[in-house]
């Protein structure tokens, strides 16, 4: 190296015994004893179970999306009720309060309690 160059810079190194939050566990370490090498796992804390699947939400369907739903109890009679997910216009609050639902006028459909 000459005189004119700037002094090397460390080696940083990327492997830490600390795991990243969200990322893969840390590696494995070799511990060298006197007479034989040991593997030394690192400590991780086993994730926790998944939560449970969601109940099935709504006794509707809508027919473009197929997205299940409750329609809206505070609508009154002339508003339209339409799709959570979609946005699309599944009918009037009074043809699903209608007992028995008017399902000719709506765009979705009444599924039945299982």
């Amino acid at each position: 190296m000459s005189d004119s160059e700037p002094p090397r810079r460390k080696t940083l190194s990327l492997k830490s015994a600390v795991a990243a939050p969200g990322g893969p566990p840390p590696l494995e370490r070799m511990v060298k004893s006197s007479t034989k090498t040991v593997f030394v796992a690192p400590h991780v804390a086993a994730p926790p179970p998944p939560p449970p699947a969601p109940a099935p939400v709504g006794d509707w369907k809508c027919k473009p999306c197929g997205t299940r739903f409750d329609p809206p109890t505070d609508l009154a009679d002339e508003d339209s009720v339409r799709c959570p997910s979609c946005n699309a216009r599944l009918g009037l609050a009074s043809d699903f309060r209608a007992d028995p639902p008017n399902v000719a006028k709506l765009r979705a459909r009444w599924l039945k309690k299982a």
